[in-house]
């Protein structure tokens, strides 16, 4: 089932053809890199990015096409789809109102992508400045929410905007909340 990512502000339409394929094919990804396993929630540093993350019990790490990726459980979610959480980023002076109008008009070109009334604008995350683009679309009969938050490591030319993109198939309220709290978890930290 697709899982559809946003592009970062100096990508061009070819790339983002790509990544936006690739996402597609995300909720399909074989076996795991990492389990947390146990029963306690896993932090992790984002190789390459600087912030960290942590994963709720049984959420597994893998990394597709160069991105860090947190999922839910096999057998979890409707129909099927599994919550995910995907984690970008690059070094950049673009700001966030800049990086969250990008990522809008990027996931309005994603096919049946259906806004949230509340879904774009200014807000925090973690304490953090963030903007925030979220909606639907529907992939294979369900209807999957994707929320993507934008996040600024600072200012000045060693600043990174990172991207969180949490999705989860609409009826699947667990999901929905182990994949916020990921979001919520985000911590700067030293670039992996």
């Amino acid at each position: 089932m697709p899982r559809p990512r946003h592009p970062r502000t100096s990508w061009t339409v070819a790339p983002v053809a790509t990544l936006v394929t690739a996402a597609l094919a995300l909720a399909g990804c074989a076996g795991p890199e990492d389990t947390g396993g146990g029963d306690e929630p896993v932090a992790y540093d984002v190789p390459e990015v600087p912030v960290r993350v942590t994963a709720p019990p049984g959420w597994e790490h893998v990394t597709r096409d160069g991105s860090f990726v947190l999922r839910a459980p096999s057998g979890s979610g409707a129909q099927g789809f599994r919550a995910n959480v995907v984690v970008t980023g690059e070094q950049s002076a673009t700001t966030l109102e800049q990086a969250g109008a990008d990522t809008a008009a990027a996931v309005g070109a994603i096919p049946g992508w259906s806004p949230d009334g509340d879904g774009q604008g200014m807000t925090t995350l973690a304490e953090l400045p963030a903007f925030r683009v979220a909606g639907t679309y529907e992939a294979a009969g369900t209807v999957v929410a994707q929320e993507v938050v934008a996040v600024r490591t600072g200012d000045g030319p060693q600043a990174w905007v990172v991207d969180l993109t949490a999705s989860y198939a609409t009826e699947d309220a667990d999901g929905a909340a182990q994949a916020r709290a990921i979001l919520e978890s985000v911590e700067l930290a030293p670039a992996g």
